[in-house]
């Protein structure tokens, strides 16, 4: 079969591999119908990494098939059936594991980034990190089940109310979810960040209520003009460590901050008596909520399909990846076994 491999940092190649091979009872084998490509995966193929990739795996951690085969001790799935993957699969016997904290599992092994992922036409998966997929989602959107569950998780740690100002950091697929989500929670005063008219455009089409263009104008001036107050809740779906810093002058006492957004080589300069003195709530977010998400993308007002600008094949992966990297698409979708018919 065709799969890409991340041979080292910064290369990622289209090789030939064995079509893999069940070699656990609780283990299944499925089609690749579509992956999506990650933040997270142009973070691991930039020098230096922004994010720790195993060398010699199949990249991926945003996919979705259908089962073409089950292992003896696979129970309530089905052959035929579409199924959305967990690509964080827990050890189960670490600190975080046997303390209810397993999404942190510091043994995890991770479709995608430490083990073969989705970017194949064919993956092995273990039971335990499947969850069905109504009949009624395409493999478009079950593809995003995997981002969906992770800004489902932060939203719910968030506790966002609809008289909540928010201040959203990003306008890439992981901050046009958040939109989307936000908007589903009833959210009225939404700004979010964004650079560029094509990415300025793509957050008013998903339901901002205001955009910045940082390239033309400061944050910090808008919220100004804009708001009666500053932020009660601020998002940072970029992961750069100059948003920490700006997002505490822009906060309202008992503000709380999400951080979303990952780049290992990220720094920021806080004063941490701000936080102190106004009583703020810093929550970082990794794990993911997938039963709220896999619920939530039958909803047909979600609109994750907004944002999606293209749909290629496996070998046309680097165009897609360059495509992001230089901002000029959005959510891009990989089609291992070809695009379907109806595209």
């Amino acid at each position: 079969m065709e799969a890409a491999i991340f041979e080292s940092e910064g290369v990622l190649t289209i090789k030939e591999v064995e079509v893999p091979k069940i070699r656990r009872t609780t283990e299944l084998i499925i089609k690749v119908e579509c992956a999506s490509i990650c933040g997270s995966d142009i973070h691991g193929l930039n020098i230096p990494s922004g994010q720790y990739m195993k060398p010699g795996i199949i990249y991926g951690h945003e996919f979705c098939g259908t089962i073409i085969e089950m292992g003896a001790d696979v129970g309530g799935f089905t052959v035929g059936e579409r199924v959305a993957v967990n690509p964080r699969v827990r050890c189960g016997t670490c600190y975080e594991c046997s303390h209810n904290k397993g999404d942190l599992c510091s043994n995890s092994y991770h479709y995608g980034q430490t083990g073969d992922g989705g970017f194949a036409q064919y993956a092995l998966v273990d039971v335990k990190q499947l969850y069905h997929v109504d009949v009624s989602i395409g493999p478009d959107l079950a593809a995003q089940a995997e981002p969906l569950a992770c800004v489902m998780n932060a939203a719910k740690l968030a506790q966002p109310v609809p008289t909540d100002y928010v201040l959203l950091y990003g306008a890439g697929p992981i901050g046009l979810t958040f939109i989307r989500v936000l908007k589903m929670f009833g959210i009225k005063n939404l700004m979010v960040t964004a650079k560029g008219e094509g990415r300025v455009a793509e957050a008013k089409s998903c339901g901002a209520d205001i955009v910045v263009d940082i390239q033309k104008e400061s944050v910090i001036d808008v919220v100004k003009r804009e708001w009666p107050f500053k932020a009660d809740l601020v998002i940072d779906a970029v992961g750069r460590g100059s948003v920490l810093s700006e997002a505490l002058d822009l906060l309202n006492p008992k503000g709380r901050i999400i951080l979303f957004g990952l780049d290992n080589n990220a720094r920021s300069v806080i004063s941490p008596g701000t936080i102190v003195m106004n009583e703020y709530t810093l929550l970082g977010i990794l794990g993911k909520d997938f039963p709220a998400a896999v619920e939530i993308l039958k909803n047909k007002d979600l609109g994750l399909e907004r944002f999606i600008t293209h749909r290629l094949p496996l070998d046309e992966i680097h165009t897609g990846i360059e495509l992001m990297r230089s901002k000029k698409a959005c959510r891009v979708l990989i089609y291992p076994n070809g695009l379907p018919e109806e595209l």
